[in-house]
């Protein structure tokens, strides 16, 4: 049978039209299939061999200018009821490069979408210096400091570079840009990405390490420590650490075997004690010294002592002064009758000496007959 229908006009056959404005416009039923087979054009899902396939021309305006449109301008498609997966692929770094021979800018970025960006140093140049930083307005910068994946250990953050490095930034402002800011000879060249996953720190530490205003002071006797990171231990002294400044950092201490000193005032080795002689103090105003002088820098500390007295043939009163027949820092009377009972007394806070100053007490007064008993405890501090 042919393919074609020949119509003859006024013989009754009726054709299928729209008035449009006065002219018929023929209507159209499309079908598909192969020769000689023809099926009407599907309507809804169906099987992905009964959906028709649409192929646009590779120089269409529409395909070389792809972009979202609006419901109105947009063609609904639907995916057969039985298609395979279908991949999609979202676009998630943003490629940036930079190669300069002067102290100039290697790139700026505006990091709109995009939460962290990686910058690899693949030339660093000879005595150069690469600079990071970020802006809101592209006109007013500021440092911004990233992190050396390579240091994972530390933790380490710098807003600069001066080595073939990697280093990951967090975003902050709206615009990123990597600049050379000191200049010495060669070519400097970064490659980076901008990336849509946030950037959360050194994930193989979990914290922030690298104090670089932070001075861990202590003694050379320490050990071999830095500041990054900061290490957590205690100092094992047998003498006295050096003297630091006001706000210092400094180690808890310890003694050799390991134990943290929690006692008050000092570590054992710096204690002191003073035990009165077996005759006492006895009708003299010699003053007896009870702490020698403790070193330049060091004073004498007293926290707690003992006082004794026999009768006395005069009443006296007994001193502890602040250097050879220097100021008096504690003083009491004692009477004829004596302490025979004996009195102990701890001071909170305790008496200190001049420092690299002995301590020493007197009865001011000689007793005559009967004999003044003195023992004292302290410790040697700055």
């Amino acid at each position: 049978m042919a393919d074609n229908v020949a119509i003859t006009a006024g013989s009754g056959t009726t054709v299928a039209a729209d008035d449009v404005g006065g002219v018929l416009h023929q209507r159209v039923k499309v079908s598909i299939g192969a020769d000689g087979t023809a099926a009407d054009w599907p309507v809804g899902s169906g099987s992905q061999a009964a959906v028709p396939r649409v192929t646009l021309a590779t120089d269409s305006p529409g395909v070389t200018a792809l972009g979202q449109a609006t419901m109105a301008a947009s063609l609904p498609v639907t995916l057969a009821s039985n298609q395979s997966a279908v991949s999609t692929t979202e676009i998630d770094s943003l490629a940036v490069s930079g190669s300069v021979t002067s102290a100039t800018t290697l790139f700026t970025q505006d990091m709109t979408g995009y939460e962290s960006i990686t910058v690899q140093v693949t030339s660093a140049g000879t005595s150069c210096t690469i600079t990071y930083e970020t802006s809101d307005d592209n006109t007013n910068w500021l440092s911004i400091a990233g992190w050396n994946p390579a240091n994972v250990t530390s933790g380490f953050y710098s807003v600069t570079s001066t080595t073939a490095i990697m280093m990951r930034f967090p975003r902050a402002g709206k615009f990123f840009r990597a600049r050379v800011s000191t200049y010495g000879s060669g070519t400097v060249t970064v490659v980076g990405n901008a990336h849509k996953a946030p950037f959360t720190g050194n994930t193989a530490v979990g914290v922030y390490t690298s104090f670089s205003s932070l001075s861990v002071i202590g003694p050379a006797a320490a050990g071999s420590v830095n500041n990054s990171p900061i290490p957590i231990g205690l100092n094992a002294r047998s003498t006295n650490p050096a003297v630091v400044d006001s706000a210092d950092v400094v180690y808890p201490l310890a003694t050799l075997l390991g134990a943290q000193v929690s006692k008050p005032y000092s570590i054992p080795e710096t204690d002191w004690s003073y035990a009165a002689a077996t005759a006492g103090i006895a009708n003299t105003t010699t003053a007896v010294t009870i702490a020698a002088a403790a070193g330049a820098g060091l004073r004498n500390y007293i926290t707690s002592i003992q006082l004794m007295s026999e009768a006395l043939g005069a009443a006296s009163e007994f001193a502890i002064r602040d250097g050879a027949g220097g100021t008096v820092i504690w003083r009491t009377k004692i009477g004829t009758g004596g302490v025979t009972a004996g009195e102990s007394i701890t001071f909170p806070s305790p008496l200190k000496s001049t420092a690299n100053t002995l301590l020493e007490v007197v009865t001011l007064t000689a007793s005559v007959t009967g004999a003044v008993f003195f023992n004292a405890q302290g410790y040697i501090a700055p």
